[in-house]
């Protein structure tokens, strides 16, 4: 039997707190929301009222039109005598002035390709080959020959001033746009907390990038350096020995963020994740697992009530790409859950799915066995409930703080 079989969330008429209502109830219930009944018994259309007046855009159109008429015939044509000015230069001008207007299209590839690919693995690099912007003056010597008036002429120079004024502003202007300090401050202020003193070691895009093909959580837990370890490791492999490693130092990283939780702003599922932490402790790792894992569904069910997003997030098919649901969150809130939709991995016992050893959350409830509860899957389940209730709490707190 699936997870979807046994956990049955399908029908939205079951959900908790439903009630069925009989087709009488629903009929009065729209008697009250349209207002009172007339005491004949005959109802007025909705919009009646409306329907009598006027057209007021139709009205105001028609009352225009003519004044439009009049005034086209008092305005002087523009492109008429934009055509006036430019038919007469020749190809030999046009293409002088080609050369020293600034090229639209090169100019925005210039400025946004590097930004985009180079910012990510080599700021110093990219801030110190920025590129800079000049333009030479029109050759006004060598269209002498061309005979333009004084007052063409003296147009083509505040032509040439305003362009070589507005590039040089551009250039200014963009400047601070690369400033390393302000990249700096930039990244820093993407990454989860737990990483912000590591900003320059380590890059928001990279956390993101681990977030999205693992579910193993980054956001204020493990602590720092051991969150550096499990960035830098090679493969799934190489981060199971991580958490094997550091499994005494995560449990203190997540004690001391449970520890430091307002339950009245999160929920008695705090009280269920010190629990199980106890558990740990205590060296029943297994129980631990269990306990963790149902909170952790709690909580969903608790942020996404909704049936839809919930689902999106809690049926993670293999090789899918990352939901909208996930996608549109912000920064740190897509960094909490994208670890949980990874481990949300489909997994199907009927059709012969093998128990992974990596956390799988499906696994651990339709497939019990000793590869899937261990210390370091234990641990894991721990630090997605942990990231949850502390971004939980942090949000609970900026409202409270907001509010004041």
């Amino acid at each position: 039997m699936s997870h979807d079989d046994d956990d049955r969330e399908d029908n939205p008429d079951h959900e908790p707190g439903h009630a069925d209502s009989s087709p009488d109830e629903g009929d009065a219930q729209r008697s009250l929301d349209d207002g009172p009944r007339p005491t004949t018994g005959f109802r007025l259309q909705n919009g009646f009222a409306r329907s009598l007046m006027p057209n007021m855009d139709d009205f105001v159109a028609k009352m225009l039109a003519p004044l439009q008429d009049q005034m086209k015939g008092m305005l002087p044509d523009f492109s008429g005598q934009a055509r006036g000015i430019m038919d007469p230069l020749n190809r030999r001008l046009q293409d002088q002035m080609k050369a020293v207007m600034p090229d639209v299209d090169a100019l925005t590839k210039s400025v946004i390709e590097p930004y985009n690919e180079q910012l990510r693995t080599q700021v110093a690099s990219f801030v110190a080959s920025m590129p800079t912007f000049s333009a030479s003056a029109i050759d006004f010597p060598s269209l002498k020959d061309i005979g333009f008036s004084p007052q063409t002429d003296a147009m083509l120079k505040r032509v040439s001033a305003q362009h070589a004024s507005m590039v040089e502003g551009f250039r200014v202007s963009l400047k601070p746009l690369f400033d390393p300090e302000l990249l700096r401050g930039f990244n820093r202020a993407l990454l989860p907390p737990n990483l912000r003193e590591y900003a320059d070691e380590i890059q928001a895009h990279q956390v993101h990038e681990f977030l999205e093909q693992e579910g193993i959580p980054l956001y204020l837990v493990p602590g720092g350096r051991t969150a550096l370890r499990l960035l830098r490791a090679e493969d799934r492999s190489a981060r199971r020995q991580v958490l094997g490693a550091c499994y005494d130092s995560i449990i203190e990283d997540c004690a001391a963020v449970l520890e430091r939780t307002d339950h009245k702003a999160v929920g008695d599922e705090v009280k269920f994740a010190l629990d199980g932490l106890g558990a740990m402790r205590a060296g029943h790792a297994r129980s631990a697992q269990a306990m963790f894992t149902v909170t952790l569904d709690t909580l969903i069910y608790r942020f996404h009530p909704d049936q839809t997003v919930r689902r999106a997030i809690t049926n993670r098919k293999k090789g899918a790409d990352v939901p909208d649901a996930v996608d549109e969150m912000g920064v740190h809130e897509a960094m909490v859950w994208l670890p949980i939709w990874n481990a949300h991995e489909q997994f199907w016992k009927h059709k012969g799915d093998k128990v992974p050893h990596y956390y799988s959350r499906h696994a651990s409830v339709h497939g019990v066995s000793s590869r899937q509860f261990s210390k370091r899957n234990c641990v894991q389940v721990l630090m997605l409930v942990t990231s949850l209730i502390g971004y939980a709490n942090r949000i609970a707190r900026a409202a409270s703080h907001g509010s004041d």
